[in-house]
């Protein structure tokens, strides 16, 4: 039981960190068009993943976890491997409000579906997501491109995804439902901030996750 409750932790703390600063803006209700599920009004806790039996005296689990897990600029990425340490997001003014359009916001994509969506004073959304498997979303961010992905170098991946740059947290050995993907759709500038796209704890595979990131960002792979 310890083992299931430490190979969950940093997967709920990271979900929990990304629904505290979506919190704000939006909550969903839907998850689009790719596959039915209840609707919900909060972000749920993700499900649980019984690890394989013999995940203990699996050798490549073993050699996986006993790997420090990176931290340090990769690519046009800072992965910073600590719960709660992502992009910061630019200024929200209060108070925030029930969104009025927030379809025609450049962070909403139509694979969200229908949204129960806040806008902040300014009327600026600055950031969409939907929980499930996986887990989806699209959010404006200043400063450095931070992921918080909890893996050993051999196990972070960069890629190009629809022409822009991106990263990859390869699944964990025993754990087919921890790989995650973020491409920056946009770099932040002086006069508007960035614009990152993530796919998060999904058994998809990285080209499966790689389509569905360009679909949200409205391309291709």
């Amino acid at each position: 039981m310890a083992k299931i409750k430490s190979k969950l932790f940093p997967r709920l703390a990271v979900l929990l960190a990304v629904a505290v600063g979506l919190a704000v803006v939006a909550v969903t209700r839907s998850i689009g068009p790719f596959r039915e599920r209840p609707h919900v009004t909060t972000s749920p806790a993700p499900k649980s993943h019984q690890p394989d039996p013999s995940s203990g005296t699996n050798p490549s689990a073993a050699a996986d976890q006993a790997k420090p897990a990176y931290t340090g600029v990769l690519g046009d990425f800072l992965v910073t491997a600590k719960v709660g340490q992502v992009a910061d997001w630019p200024p929200c003014p209060e108070p925030r409000r029930p969104a009025k359009n927030y379809k025609a916001s450049e962070v909403y994509s139509p694979v969200f579906g229908d949204l129960e969506v806040y806008e902040c004073a300014d009327g600026k959304i600055i950031g969409l997501s939907v929980y499930g498997e996986p887990a989806i979303g699209k959010r404006y961010f200043v400063g450095p491109a931070k992921v918080n992905y909890f893996a050993p170098l051999d196990r972070l991946e960069l890629l190009t995804v629809a022409g822009r740059p991106a990263i990859a947290q390869l699944p964990a050995p025993g754990d087919p439902e921890s790989l995650r993907l973020a491409v920056i759709q946009r770099f932040p500038s002086n006069s508007q901030p960035g614009i990152m796209v993530w796919v998060d704890f999904t058994s998809k595979s990285v080209e499966e996750a790689a389509a569905l990131a360009a679909q949200i960002m409205g391309g291709r792979p």
